[in-house]
């Protein structure tokens, strides 16, 4: 009984900080900082009502991307976070085309498909995030499109 309670106020925190997105950076996969959480621990909405999804981390730091590489479980998503105070726009290799990761293509930000790419699509300020939830299984490197030294890499399994 003690764990339906906590489920119906988490998805209750959910619909309330939903609700305040704006429907672009929602389809874009851009959240609010207070949305990620240091456990790697987020709610995600698409999941059926009262479950939980384990979203893996990445920051961008001084130092470039922490970690830098990363292995998850087909199906998993990966939120990068902005800890610094210069803009950054993770998306999928090579620059600039950002067409490695199976159907992402940077010509496809701004339209219908941009929500199913593997790319910000725009610089992220300090404290905002992205995600992106990962479907194909490979070795899938990406890099800080507005500043290319920074780059990384999604093990899918």
């Amino acid at each position: 009984m003690k764990k339906l309670g906590i489920t119906i106020i988490l998805i209750s925190l959910v619909f309330l900080v939903s609700a305040c997105k704006t429907e672009t950076d929602t389809q874009a996969g851009i959240l609010p900082v207070d949305e990620v959480k240091d456990d790697n621990i987020i709610v995600d909405e698409n999941q059926d009502s009262g479950s939980m999804i384990q979203n893996r981390i990445i920051e961008l730091t001084s130092e470039g991307f922490n970690p830098k590489s990363l292995t998850i479980k087909q199906g998993q998503k990966v939120t990068w976070v902005n800890k610094i105070s210069e803009e950054t726009w993770p998306a999928s290799a090579m620059h600039p085309t950002h067409k490695v990761y199976p159907g992402s293509d940077i010509e496809k930000c701004g339209t219908s498909e941009e929500s199913n790419i593997f790319d910000a699509c725009k610089g992220l300020k300090e404290g905002e995030s992205y995600g992106f939830t990962f479907n194909e299984k490979g070795t899938w490197r990406y890099h800080d499109h507005l500043n290319i030294k920074n780059t990384g890499s999604i093990i899918v399994e």
